[in-house]
């Protein structure tokens, strides 16, 4: 991972995504760049009679914000020996993380925003949906990154079997690596091949089998997770779509609100 990129911003959750790129970029000797979205639809505003204008006050005093932080992260990034850069887009936060993350080999973004988690995860879902860049989602209030304890969530589906490739190197660089599934239909690939794949990177993975039980799939692995007590979580995204998962709920949207680890995620 030396192409890492981190959704910046004024939110309080920044500083726990800031600490997550310096983490990975320290850890696999990359280089962070701080994507920062400019919405100027934000700053349109629309009258009784279908008219619109621009707000230019609220975008200059937005402007002075970020232009504030950006000088405070310049100061502080000044001592921590990272090679890093800005990126600033326009556009919506989804567009900017979107194409910013077109080269990158990870985008760090938040699993949830100070008294914001739904418009948090809707930016995740738009991202890892649209972009083909994993996206690791880290809680507002996360401590530094730990690399020990990898747990992959498997079920043999196209997005899980991304997500395992694209954690390879977060994979690699951890001491423990258990492969859970919840034991369901018979899968179209079997765990076994997921250890056996990362066998071939020199990745000795227990696997853990759990019988589903009365519970939901997606409750089944959150008590796994609870149980094992991962330090960060691989997992594919969205498998049956973005709106069947929003309208009836599903193993992704449920997750990223029930965990309070990282998350690695990829569609």
């Amino acid at each position: 991972m030396k192409s890492i990129m981190v959704h910046a911003g004024t939110d309080a959750a920044f500083e726990s995504r800031l600490q997550a790129g310096l983490d990975l970029a320290r850890r696999f000797d990359g280089h962070m760049s701080l994507v920062l979205p400019r919405p100027t639809q934000d700053y349109v505003a629309f009258d009784m009679f279908g008219g619109a204008h621009f707000v230019a006050e609220a975008f200059e005093a937005a402007e002075q914000e970020r232009e504030k932080l950006r000088t405070r992260i310049d100061t502080r990034l000044k001592v921590e020996d990272v090679p890093s850069d800005w990126q600033i887009f326009d556009g919506t936060t989804s567009d900017a993380l979107i194409n910013a993350g077109r080269l990158a080999d990870v985008l760090v973004m938040s699993l949830d925003t100070a008294g914001a988690a739904g418009t948090a995860r809707a930016w995740i879902s738009d991202v890892v949906t649209a972009s083909r860049t994993p996206v690791l989602a880290v809680p507002a209030k996360a401590a530094p990154l730990s690399f020990d304890r990898a747990m992959v969530a498997y079920d043999g589906g196209f997005e899980a079997a991304n997500a395992l490739r694209a954690a390879l190197p977060l994979l690699q660089a951890a001491s423990v690596v258990r492969i859970s599934e919840i034991e369901m239909l018979p899968e179209q690939l079997p765990v076994t091949d997921a250890a056996t794949y990362l066998s071939r990177h020199g990745i000795n993975a227990e696997i853990a089998v759990a019988a589903k039980g009365d519970q939901s799939v997606e409750e089944r692995l959150l008590a796994e997770a609870n149980a094992w007590a991962p330090d960060f979580l691989v997992m594919g995204a969205y498998s049956h779509g973005r709106w069947r998962e929003t309208v009836f709920g599903g193993v992704t949207r449920f997750m990223l609100g029930a965990l309070g680890i990282p998350v690695l995620l990829a569609h």
